[in-house]
């Protein structure tokens, strides 16, 4: 009995390790698969790069003052708008900037749903707004949005009465001598 135990066991801890591992490889793909931006610049080379007027599908993503990241391909991969949302830093406001038309209008519709949705990512919710767009002397346009990934509030925060209240209805016995109402949290 012992040695079926004890190869139960060991087969039950191969298992979980093989397991484990799999977790492993499909975690490691998935980073490899997360999206990068193409190069970081600085504000200074996307302001001229942006006053140029290109219209290609680039979006700029200004994270700190100085830091700008680039990320193409935005107006069509509605997964890589997702990807690039979900890795954003919390807490920070980001702005984006773009001379596309199709990569402003497909990236503000969905930082509008989710906004509108009060969508969850990972205890966070998104708040976004746009400016309005910047004529350029060439005729192009900036378009300008931003948006921002705050901490949800937990219920324990909102104040009020967050603790259930207990109604309870008895024969007492014992000190108590008849029936009992007695209200309690």
């Amino acid at each position: 009995m012992r040695k079926l135990l004890l190869l139960l066991t060991c087969l039950l801890m191969c298992c979980c390790s093989a397991l484990a591992l799999a977790a492993d490889k499909t975690k490691a793909a998935d980073d490899l698969n997360a999206i990068k931006p193409m190069e970081t610049i600085s504000a200074a080379v996307m302001n001229d790069r942006l006053q140029a007027g290109n219209n290609e599908d680039l979006l700029y993503v200004k994270i700190k003052e100085d830091r700008v990241e680039v990320y193409p391909g935005l107006a069509t991969d509605r997964s890589l708008r997702k990807q690039l949302i979900l890795t954003m830093p919390n807490t920070e406001m980001l702005r984006l900037y773009t001379n596309n038309k199709a990569t402003f209008a497909q990236m503000n519709k969905m930082l509008s749903d989710y906004e509108s949705s009060n969508a969850n990512f990972n205890g966070y919710k998104i708040i976004t707004d746009k400016d309005t767009p910047k004529k350029l002397e060439n005729g192009g346009k900036i378009y300008r949005l931003w948006f921002m990934k705050i901490e949800r509030e937990k219920q324990s925060r909102r104040g009020g009465w967050n603790f259930p209240i207990g109604i309870g209805i008895g024969i007492g016995g014992g000190h108590h001598h008849g029936p009992w109402i007695g209200v309690g949290w």
